[in-house]
């Protein structure tokens, strides 16, 4: 089905937008919005975190810087430098270098020549590994040197084969030439452990970075990984930073963003599905709405569209259908009414060239009827007027049915009409042995014509008198409700198969075997010349109920005295 040409469909895709469109954009921007104040945050708690670490690393170098020149400028340094490896270090000197050593920050202090070459250690508490003791070799030479002012920075020199990392803090011993050096021999992990947490987020990695490589907090050498924050230089190539581990710093975030992705993706599919069973169900609906009116346009008048619900199809629906009754009761009364005059012209033509030589027979007959002696002859004779009246009869109904009188609406009692149609029908209701009743309200009245609703009640009362076997009942009842006076005419008789109930008022139709069928037709036809309606409802061995539906007389139809 093309798109443009489906309001269904447009609708849907109409919908189906303009309800995920919000939610997705919502979702997307509040995520934007969430990483951005996310980042925000985290770099400003980064920023102020890496600056204290920066400072931390910085007073630790200088305070060992200040502790190397102490010892650079002390009396009596300068002896021991140019005496080399030589033990005319004096009590005091020692005493004053073990002192120093002994710091938890140092391994020892060394004494270097002029050349670079160790002369001297003195081991510290902490001291363990070369150059103290063991056979492995001690080589600072090798490793980066990073000069601030007059003091060296040698190193660092990572853990490696059972030895702790360390670094040396080198400053030259002058006397009247320079004689050598004195160092610091310092834990790397003294330094490292400068770095800390300091308050930073558990996911975010602390980290030195120096010419000889990365460390963490525990002077381990490191590789990293992740993104790197760096804090400013405390030397020259010598930095803290601050790796994030994305997945650590934004786990919780990540789970709540991806949370609210889901469930705006579940949303955008719910949804789309319940618009696509909404447009489903409505396609469906307005199938049988087109299957419906087609059937109707083609000429099944009789077919009804199923009303489901009470939304506005149905109420197009319900529309559909008494359109589709009222058209069907229109064409009904039209094709009837077509008949009906055919055959009232047909019937009015064939009354006209039959009721003069019936009245010539009649009079012939009775003229023979006066001379005749023989009593058997008298008989077939008065059985020969009985028949010609019959046929009068019919021949005034014919003319009825084709010519029917217009009505003259007037007020009338139906107690009154009920009371002539008893006088003309208990004596014939006791002749065949059926029970005749009248019941009616004494306040009934209705607007129709007198004479037209007599002939009507006289055909119903007659043909129900008929139909009932003996020790049955034919009851006569009125009320009124609303607007209308109904009148029902009920019988206890062998009823209408349902079959043949559509066409009982039919011209010339009859289930009896005598009379030519025009009793409820005339009686269908005068009651809807007075604006009334005409329904039967029967079941065979049960009886027939005839329900007449006419005009009630309203106050202002009160006839006046001087009317």
């Amino acid at each position: 089905m093309v798109i443009d040409k489906s309001i269904v469909r447009r609708y849907l895709i109409l919908s189906v937008l303009a309800s995920t469109l919000p939610v997705l954009s919502i979702g997307l921007l509040y995520d934007r919005f969430t990483g951005t104040a996310l980042e925000q945050m985290l770099g400003e708690k980064i920023t102020a975190h890496v600056t204290t670490t920066a400072n931390r690393l910085s007073a630790f170098i200088e305070a060992r810087r200040y502790q190397v020149e102490t010892l650079a400028n002390y009396p009596g340094i300068s002896a021991i430098a140019r005496s080399g490896g030589g033990d005319d270090m004096s009590d005091e000197m020692g005493a004053l270098l073990q002192i120093e050593s002994d710091l938890p920050d140092l391994y020892g202090i060394l004494l270097f020549d002029a050349e670079g070459r160790l002369q001297r250690v003195v081991p510290g508490q902490a001291a363990a590994g070369p150059p103290y003791w063991g056979d492995r070799p001690f080589a600072p030479a090798r490793l980066p040197m990073t000069t601030l002012g007059d003091t060296e920075i040698i190193g660092p020199m990572p853990a490696a084969g059972g030895d702790s990392g360390w670094l040396l803090v080198r400053h030259p011993i002058h006397g009247q030439q320079e004689q050598g050096y004195i160092a610091l021999h310092v834990r790397l992990a003294s330094l490292t452990e400068q770095l800390g947490s300091g308050g930073a987020p558990s996911a975010l990695q602390p980290l030195l970075r120096t010419p000889a490589g990365d460390f963490n907090a525990v002077g381990q050498a490191v590789v990293a990984h992740g993104k790197l924050v760096s804090g400013p230089e405390i030397l020259p190539g010598w930095r803290p930073l601050l790796e994030i581990e994305s997945a650590g710093v934004l786990k919780a975030f990540e789970f709540e963003r991806r949370a609210l992705l889901a469930a705006v993706l579940v949303s955008a599919a719910l949804i789309v599905f319940l618009f696509f069973r909404l447009s489903r169900h409505l396609r469906e609906r307005i199938d049988k709405l087109l299957t419906g009116t087609e059937a109707i346009s083609s000429g099944q008048l009789d077919h009804r569209i199923a009303e489901e619900g009470s939304d506005e199809i149905a109420s197009l629906s319900h529309a559909l259908n008494a359109m589709a009754a009222k058209l069907q009761d229109h064409v009904e009364r039209a094709v009837r009414t077509e008949k009906l005059v055919v055959l009232g012209e047909f019937a009015t033509g064939i009354a006209h060239e039959i009721r003069n030589p019936l009245a010539a027979v009649k009079t012939s007959v009775q003229a023979l009827a006066r001379r005749e002696t023989d009593a058997k002859r008298q008989q077939l004779l008065a059985d020969m007027e009985g028949e010609i009246d019959r046929l009068a009869r019919v021949v005034s109904d014919l003319v009825d049915f084709g010519r029917p009188r217009q009505p003259a609406p007037a007020n009338v009692a139906v107690r009154e009409i009920f009371q002539r149609i008893a006088e003309i029908i208990k004596p014939q209701a006791h002749k065949g042995g059926v029970h005749f009743s009248c019941l009616v309200e004494s306040e009934v009245r209705a607007w129709v014509d007198r004479d037209h609703v007599v002939q009507i009640l006289l055909n119903l009362a007659l043909n129900a008198v008929q139909a009932t076997p003996i020790g049955g009942s034919v009851a006569m009842n009125a009320s009124a409700a609303a607007d209308r006076v109904e009148i029902e005419v009920r019988d206890t008789g062998s009823g209408i198969p349902s079959e043949l109930l559509e066409r009982v008022t039919d011209p010339f139709f009859s289930t009896k075997t005598k009379g030519v069928g025009l009793g409820l037709s005339i009686s269908r036809q005068l009651c809807e010349l007075n604006a009334g309606q005409m329904e039967i409802e029967s079941e065979p061995g049960q009886g027939t109920v005839v329900r007449i539906r006419l005009p009630i007389a309203e106050a202002d139809h009160v006839d006046h005295p001087d009317h």
